[in-house]
């Protein structure tokens, strides 16, 4: 996807949606608020059938939304059992799979947590993974962004060096960027310097694409020593979000910004506002 604009959307159906549990009216409730996007979240479990998959890609296209995906949380790539690596594997198969049928073109998921490891072979492992996913799903013919989250805890793979790496790795992999997991899992990264050097990083590491084709997270977020603790809305966390978008403004990124605030559409149409409010 490349647009060179970002897109607004919230993780899930928007709250103020009739239906909370109907992705279809969802979408309909998001292109209604005047938002961009949607992520589908398939956080408790991946179950959706195939009307409504077939439905969402069509209102996806006629509406304009497009849209993307989160895999379940309990994905852990570095599990102590093979069994449990092998059932991580298919989880991210199958989001793939129902992502792919709703026409979404990225999808996220949180890799894996250490588990006291060390973080090299927890890499090795996450990354041999990932290309036995990559090769399954061009055998079925499905071409969507693998995208592991920047994760917010320090107990979680996925800091900012091991995506990038795992990028140059893996061809169909890009980083999802929680710019508010990262805030939390390092104690920086919370000023436009700052957010400005994450941006040159990916510019200069990896591909012209990196700026221009983004899957983002901004929420508020509390955190401790040990990262973040949850999320919260904008105005109640210390989070940097107006610098955060000046700086992406400023880089003329392009993609996608999912809110993951517990108030969704209301924080997802404020970033999108004060975003459209800035000039080069």
């Amino acid at each position: 996807m490349q647009h060179n604009r970002l897109l607004f959307g919230t993780a899930g159906v928007p709250n103020s949606t009739p239906k909370k549990n109907n992705p279809i009216d969802g979408i309909k409730q998001v292109h209604a608020l005047g938002l961009d996007c949607m992520q589908l979240e398939f956080a408790h479990g991946v179950r959706m059938k195939d009307e409504i998959s077939s439905a969402l890609r069509k209102y996806s296209y006629e509406l304009g939304i497009p849209l993307t995906s989160h895999g379940p949380y309990y994905i852990n790539l570095n599990a102590r059992e093979q069994d449990k690596i092998d059932s991580s594997v298919e989880r991210i198969i199958q989001t793939a799979k129902i992502s792919d049928l709703c026409g979404a073109e990225s999808m996220t998921f949180h890799a894996a947590f250490y588990m006291k490891d060390s973080p090299y072979d927890v890499f090795d492992l996450v990354e041999k993974s990932l290309n036995v996913i990559e090769e399954r799903l061009n055998r079925l013919d499905i071409e969507i962004e693998l995208r592991p989250e920047l994760t917010g805890k320090t107990s979680q793979f996925g800091s900012l060096e091991e995506l990038i790496s795992l990028t140059k790795q893996v061809s169909s992999c890009r980083p999802c960027m929680d710019f508010s997991h990262l805030y939390a899992r390092t104690g920086q990264y919370n000023s436009y310097n700052e957010f400005s050097r994450v941006l040159k990083k990916l510019e200069e590491e990896l591909d012209a694409e990196a700026l221009s084709n983004m899957h983002i997270h901004i929420s508020g977020i509390s955190s401790n020593s040990k990262g973040d603790l949850k999320h919260l809305n904008l105005n109640e966390s210390s989070f940097n979000w107006k610098e955060l978008l000046q700086t992406l403004k400023q880089f003329n990124c392009g993609g996608y910004v999912i809110c993951n605030s517990p108030n969704l559409e209301e924080d997802a149409k404020m970033m999108k506002d004060y975003y459209q409010g800035l000039s080069h």
